[in-house]
């Protein structure tokens, strides 16, 4: 590591503040729920740089913008200052906080958070008013190209903590809880001090333009926490780099089919090489101008937000690059019911083949339904974000000696609804388990979780934990949380009533199974 020094580059922070009914709620003093939140995030506002941007979402019944990224931060008091809270109004929660999630991925790098407030639950009418649910929120904000954390604050006894403090930890925010109105300051002041609190380590790296893994940890007082995260490594900037931006399209659109991508390279007469990028694969090199256009078929790629690069090279090696964000249009379909004719048709299919077998229908669709059930399950569209990491997130960690090798590792099948005995996967730093197709370890079972769990290496030995599953895991009939629980080789991992696995480690020698539990950090 060549330096560690306090983190300087401009925040990017999404306010969202609670608009319900229940906002207008007074403490003994006489003041609303709605004036506490106002004034406690105008203060703040004032807190933070002049250089760092806020957006501003409230919510009742459904999301609202209030205002877009702004540095001027008078206008996003102003805004603050001019909410009120709407009677009798619902708590549309997660919905917004996934609306949140999204405006923050508009930034493609740099320091990012969302501060979340609410005095209640997602209610309305004594139902869910929200589309989604807690774990959608988790999904998008800790997908690997934008990784931004939530800060919750909750009010009030009819606060869902436990939800609060599962967003907030899932996504590397900090959930916090007021007693009292009077409390409201204290909090946002202390998230204003932590995102301030953070530091920028440097070091030098050889690796190669592409896509890399980075593990960091970091010791203090005794106590260890790591992380590890995707990272893209450019091509080497030079002192005089070339100049390159998006013509078309632009953050605002939506696009589909074939788009014509349009940029700007700059000294163009020197452009020796350029190459387009789509979720960080390679989708067209140039060699031969015109460079500053490439046609990108969309087709196939799922609805929602998608990492577009484009790097250039001139015949003196300097270089230069420009990457946005683009959201591509869903699918025609794609969540949307069926056509009236449609359906007609399939029944009019449906009821021919009933007239003639329908024996043979059956037994064809309880086929296709043990199949079904064995599929991973896919990312939602919502939640589908690029494979690609960005650096969109500065990651800070204290010098920390370089650990001993990791030693190879897996997991076997033992039993499971879906998958053959004894099918091997590899464990490797932090290998995520799970139902869905994008975990290390993919177990389609339909009674695993979509993230069902972790194991990870650290301090000599592998762990395990839970990633708040629906079932929850057992290591040899020992339940595991979400704090983590030692791995010996042999130790028999039971993710669901039916879905057994064994940790195999050659490196290790077979041990009694720890029966303390660990904790790693905050």
């Amino acid at each position: 590591i060549d330096d560690v020094s306090p983190a300087t580059d401009p925040m990017a922070v999404v306010l969202v503040i609670d608009t319900s009914g229940s906002m207008q709620a007074r403490d003994s003093s006489g003041q609303t729920s709605m004036i506490a939140a106002k004034k406690a995030a105008v203060n703040f506002i004032s807190m933070l740089t002049k250089e760092d941007r806020v957006a501003l979402f409230s919510f009742d019944n459904k999301p609202i913008l209030k205002m877009d990224f702004s540095d001027d931060h008078e206008a996003v008091k102003s805004a603050v200052n001019s909410l009120a809270a709407e009677p009798n109004a619902a708590t549309c929660l997660y919905d917004t906080a996934v609306e949140a999630v999204k405006k923050a991925a508009e930034i493609p790098r740099g320091r990012r958070a969302i501060v979340l407030l609410t005095d209640g639950k997602d209610e309305k009418a004594g139902q869910s008013c929200s589309m989604h649910n807690s774990n959608d929120v988790i999904d998008i904000a800790t997908t690997k190209s934008i990784r931004v954390p939530i800060f919750t604050i909750g009010v009030g006894p009819k606060v869902d903590a436990r939800e609060l403090a599962r967003i907030a930890s899932f996504t590397g925010g900090r959930n916090l809880l007021a007693t009292s109105l009077a409390d409201l300051q204290g909090l946002y002041q202390t998230i204003a001090n932590q995102l301030k609190n953070q530091y920028l380590v440097t070091y030098i790296t050889r690796s190669p333009s592409g896509e890399h893994t980075l593990v960091l940890k970091v010791q203090h007082d005794g106590a260890r926490g790591q992380d590890e995260k995707r990272f893209w490594s450019p091509l080497l900037p030079v002192s005089e780099p070339l100049s390159i931006h998006f013509i078309y399209p632009g953050t605002a659109d939506h696009v589909k089919g074939i788009v014509t991508v349009k940029t700007s390279i700059k000294p163009e007469e020197t452009v020796a090489k350029v190459r387009y990028y789509v979720d960080a694969g390679l989708k067209k090199e140039f060699t031969a101008a015109p460079f500053d256009a490439f046609s990108w078929d969309t087709a196939g790629l799922p609805g929602g937000l998608h990492i577009l690069r484009v790097e250039a090279v001139d015949p003196n090696g300097r270089s230069g690059a420009a990457e946005m964000t683009v959201n591509v249009a869903a699918p025609a379909g794609e969540g949307k019911p069926a056509k009236p004719a449609l359906i007609w048709m399939a029944g009019l299919i449906l009821l021919i083949a009933l007239g003639g077998g329908l024996a043979w229908w059956f037994f064809q669709k309880q086929r296709q339904a043990a199949v079904d059930a064995c599929k991973p399950d896919e990312t939602r569209p919502l939640a589908e974000m690029p494979s690609k990491d960005i650096e969109d997130e500065t990651v800070f960690m204290a010098d920390y000696p370089v650990s001993q090798p990791i030693p190879p590792a897996s997991v076997k099948v033992v039993q499971s609804e879906c998958l053959e005995p004894g099918k091997s996967f590899k464990v490797s730093g932090i290998t995520v388990m799970g139902r869905n197709s994008s975990n290390d370890v993919c177990i389609p079972d339909k009674s695993v979780s979509r993230k069902h769990g972790e194991i990870f290496f650290d301090d000599g030995a592998f762990h395990i934990r839970d990633l708040g599953s629906r079932n929850g895991i057992k290591v040899d009939g020992k339940r595991v949380l979400a704090d983590g629980l030692t791995l010996h080789n042999g130790a028999k991992i039971q993710l669901a009533p039916k879905t057994i696995l064994e940790f195999q480690s050659i490196a290790l020698k077979a041990v009694e199974p720890d029966d303390k539990t660990r904790r790693y950090g905050d």
